[in-house]
C-alpha cells in the first residue's frame, strides 16, 4: 500500500452514520476532485456492522485505523465542538500521529475552543472544511504527479 494518503480523523461514537460520514464524503469529493489526493476514511469498516462489545473486534478496529495513520502524510480532523460525542478516539489518533511526526491538519469552527492540546498537536487550524483540504493539498506538492 502506497503512503500518500489522508486519513479522515473525526468522531464517530454517538453519532448516525450521515454524522460520520457526510463530511467525510465531502473531504473526499473535494481533495480528489481538485487535487488528486486518496483518503482512508476508517468509516468503510463500520458497513460490517461489527460487534463493539467484543474486545477483539474493538481491538481489530483500533489497529486497523493506527494501521490507515500509518499510512497516511496528512490527517484531516473535524474537531468542531457542535458535533456530538467526546472525541477521545480522534484526540488519541491526533496524539499518536504526533508522535509518528504526521501532518495534522484540524477543522474547527469559529469561536470553538482553542484546547492547548490540540493547538499543540495541529500543524495548521481551519474554520472551514474547503480551507482545510486546501492546506492539506500543500503538503501533497508533486507527491501524485
Amino acid at each position: 500500500m502506497k503512503k500518500n494518503y489522508v486519513y479522515l480523523c473525526g468522531g464517530m461514537e454517538g453519532y448516525q452514520r450521515d454524522e460520520m460520514t457526510g463530511w467525510r464524503y465531502k473531504a473526499t469529493t473535494m481533495l480528489k476532485d481538485l487535487y488528486g489526493i486518496e483518503t482512508l476514511d476508517p468509516t468503510r469498516r463500520w458497513k460490517h456492522h461489527l460487534d463493539f462489545t467484543h474486545p477483539n473486534n474493538v481491538n481489530r478496529v483500533v489497529k486497523m485505523d493506527l494501521q490507515d495513520i500509518a499510512n497516511s502524510t496528512v490527517l484531516l480532523c473535524d474537531m468542531r465542538e457542535n458535533q456530538p460525542g467526546k472525541r477521545w478516539g480522534s484526540m488519541a489518533e491526533i496524539a499518536h500521529a504526533h508522535t509518528k511526526n504526521k501532518i495534522i491538519i484540524v477543522w474547527k469552527d469559529p469561536g470553538d475552543t482553542k484546547h492547548p492540546f490540540l493547538q499543540f498537536y495541529a500543524t495548521e487550524v481551519h474554520d472551514a472544511l474547503d480551507e482545510a483540504c486546501y492546506a492539506v493539498s500543500n503538503y501533497f506538492d508533486g507527491v501524485n504527479e
